[in-house]
């Protein structure tokens, strides 16, 4: 069953009131663009928002790293990566292989179905094979911490994205995607939605609960309908990780069958979430949805392409996946991992989209501007 937390004045009828709730919902639902009048909105809020989204509808040129490792990078090191489990996840081991093929580097790819058991095998694999280093996505280190012990103890450099663990230098050198850098993404989401609903719209949220780094994209995306649009509604409905690939079109279709109001739909994690949605939406006859998500795969680029999405914050897969294994060079090169590290995000819509064959990179020549770093060609 999907858990439809509402964060809005939403209530639920009962009794006696049921009837005349059905009887009465087009004209007494939650805030709705037809009902909402230009009086109610919050113009100030409503140019922020319209701010934002051009600020970052401009595609992005520089990569999060930007010192000069200044020592050689050791060839022949042994790195693993670890997936989460979902498509998007997947899709970042063939970005990593091409940073570790440049640098020297033998490269394994550990999948996993992304439950904690799941990981916690892919854990005691990476134990058994003792690489050099480790790299994994999205996975809290409760799941794994004994084993995280041991890597340590075994001397392994283990380095991660998008989770809401910090970097502690001596279990877990290096972290980006942190939950500070995730809100922007949610943020840029809410402000679409209020730019393209001029600051009257409903929109639902589709969180994926299991991966608590999604709190914080969440957090964001909050963040910016609370500041920028009391007039909107703002919903959320939780996939459960086990319905991942299943039955999510048929969730969210179901949310907006007994939420006729809302036309606006923010995906968490594109790749994961969006598969199969347009023709699940066109064949409930809800055409005039309007999705918008973070982090596309190539199914969610070829939507955006024919236009059956709207829009996609892109996911840095290039950026966070090079960062990453910048972090492993610079400690194996004996030099601490860079700090100062900012993730690059972009709003592309059918209009900007560069290409819909393939993941993309955010920064156009990423691979350049590290390859200097690392002193490769």
């Amino acid at each position: 069953m999907i858990t439809i937390p509402l964060t809005r004045s939403r209530r639920a009828a009962s009794g006696a009131l049921a009837a005349l709730v059905l009887l009465t919902a087009a004209a007494c639902g939650s805030s709705t663009a037809s009902s909402v009048s230009d009086e109610d909105v919050n113009q100030e809020g409503l140019q922020q928002a319209r701010e934002l989204v051009a600020e970052f509808s401009k595609q992005p040129t520089r990569i999060p790293n930007a010192t000069p490792i200044g020592k050689p990078v050791p060839k022949g090191k042994r790195v693993t990566f670890l997936s989460c489990g979902t498509s998007t996840c997947n899709l970042e081991a063939d970005i990593i292989k091409q940073a570790t093929d440049a640098l020297g580097w033998e490269f394994t790819a550990i999948a996993n179905d992304g439950t904690p058991e799941g990981i916690k095998k892919g854990w005691q694999q990476i134990l058994r094979d003792k690489p050099d280093g480790v790299l994994y996505p999205a996975t809290p280190v409760s799941a794994f911490k004994n084993e995280l012990d041991q890597a340590a103890e075994m001397g392994i450099e283990v380095v991660a994205c998008c989770t809401t663990d910090p970097a502690d230098g001596e279990k877990l050198d290096f972290v980006i995607g942190t939950p500070e850098q995730s809100e922007r993404p949610g943020e840029l989401m809410a402000a679409y939605i209020v730019d393209k609903s001029d600051g009257k719209g409903n929109a639902v949220f589709v969180n994926v609960s299991a991966f608590e780094i999604i709190g914080s994209i969440k957090k964001g995306y909050d963040k910016v309908f609370d500041e920028t649009c009391e007039a909107c509604g703002n919903d959320v409905i939780d996939i459960p990780i086990t319905a991942l690939g299943k039955d999510v079109p048929d969730r969210i279709v179901s949310y907006l069958r007994s939420n006729p109001n809302t036309k606006y739909v923010a995906l968490s994690i594109d790749g994961a979430l969006g598969a199969g949605l347009p023709a699940a939406l066109k064949a409930a006859g809800l055409n005039d949805v309007t999705v918008i998500g973070v982090g596309p795969d190539e199914t969610t680029l070829q939507y955006i392409s024919g236009g059956l999405q709207e829009a996609t914050i892109t996911f840095p897969y290039y950026e966070e996946m090079f960062s990453m294994v910048d972090a492993l060079a610079r400690k194996f090169a004996g030099v601490e991992p860079d700090p100062d590290v900012e993730v690059p995000d972009w709003i592309v819509t059918k209009d900007t989209l560069p290409t819909d064959k393939e993941i993309f990179p955010v920064v156009a020549d990423v691979s350049d501007q590290y390859f200097k770093l690392w002193g490769v060609n």
